[in-house]
């Protein structure tokens, strides 16, 4: 397939000549790099909890795959969610098989409110909250698209998704996410994918509502809904995350996004999962600047010190959902 977009230079390599293990200049220690590491007397000493950590979007271009590439050689990923339809899918698929599997969870990031060449949204996702909310939407719209994109899946990987989950998280719709369940479960049977639900962090309402980035998390949960999908999914044998982290306006500062990323992982418990956007500056990419922000500080040579300091370990959900269930 041909790139969708012109790659800049967030990378000062080539996107594509990153290796396994390499240092990459990127990660840097300026201000960031101190912010994030930076030690904070009142904080209580936490048992270790163990979250899964996602990069969606992978296959969108080559800055987003090399960012997910690289971090999960780093081990600070442990999940990437593809977009099947898009422009660099199958060069990202045939680096992500070298992967470990037993470390790294690859998924499908299904897709029904972004286009690709030949491939037609269904619409926006304010049009498919609207439209599968008064029933309105085919089914079987929903259905060939989940299989096409499944097959594009499996075509490339040789082997099945560990996970699904949604672009704009619309899996968890009504109607979309009664498609997906019944396709999953007759496509896969007894050995289902994990499935991520979309629920915040339980605090208080006042809580939901200090700041826009903890509003933006409590309206997915409520507006998409993010509890009935988790309850329709495990009575049918689904694993899922407890709960996502990872929801903000993708309109930080690099030491502002290491702020909730602290923010986050002490929020963090057990089961949880993290999702990401890591990659570089693309044209035509509506959230780039933020996906450089991301790869900056999840590539920082310190975070290994903070998940020490919280107590937290990454691992795929894969090997987390039998303590979800």
């Amino acid at each position: 397939m041909k790139p969708m977009n012109r790659q800049s230079t967030c990378f000062t390599a080539d996107v594509r000549s990153i290796q396994p293990g390499a240092a990459n200049p990127a990660a840097g220690s300026g201000p960031r790099a101190r912010q994030i590491a930076e030690r904070s007397d009142e904080l209580p000493s936490c048992p270790e909890r163990t979250i899964a950590v996602c990069v969606d979007d992978f296959g969108l271009n080559t800055g987003v795959n090399a960012a997910a590439l690289h971090l999960a050689e780093m081990r600070r990923v442990s999940a990437l969610s593809a977009m099947t339809q898009a422009p660099e899918w199958e060069d990202g698929a045939a680096r992500a098989r070298r992967l470990d599997s037993r470390r790294i969870d690859v998924g499908l990031h299904f897709n029904l409110t972004q286009s690709f060449g030949g491939a037609p949204a269904l619409g926006s996702v304010q049009a498919l909250i609207a439209a599968t909310r008064l029933r309105l939407l085919p089914k079987r719209l929903v259905r060939e698209a989940l299989l096409r994109q499944l097959d594009a899946f499996e075509e490339e990987m040789f082997r099945a998704p560990t996970h699904v989950d949604s672009h704009e998280h619309v899996h968890h719709l009504p109607v979309i996410s009664e498609v997906v369940l019944d396709v999953l479960l007759k496509r896969y049977g007894s050995a289902l994918p994990w499935v991520r639900v979309s629920a915040a962090p339980a605090t208080s309402l006042a809580g939901h509502l200090r700041s826009a980035d903890e509003r933006k998390g409590w309206l997915i949960d409520r507006v998409v809904g993010a509890e009935p999908f988790r309850r329709r999914a495990r009575s049918l044998g689904f694993g899922a995350n407890r709960r996502l982290l990872g929801v903000y306006g993708f309109d930080a500062t690099e030491s502002g996004y290491g702020s909730l990323l602290r923010r986050w992982l002490r929020q963090a418990r057990s089961g949880d999962l993290l999702m990401c956007h890591p990659g570089s500056a693309a044209v035509g990419d509506v959230i780039s600047r933020g996906r450089c922000v991301e790869f900056a500080v999840w590539s920082d040579p310190h975070l290994p010190d903070l998940l020490r300091e919280l107590g937290v370990r990454i691992a795929p959900m894969s090997v987390l959902r039998t303590a979800t269930a």
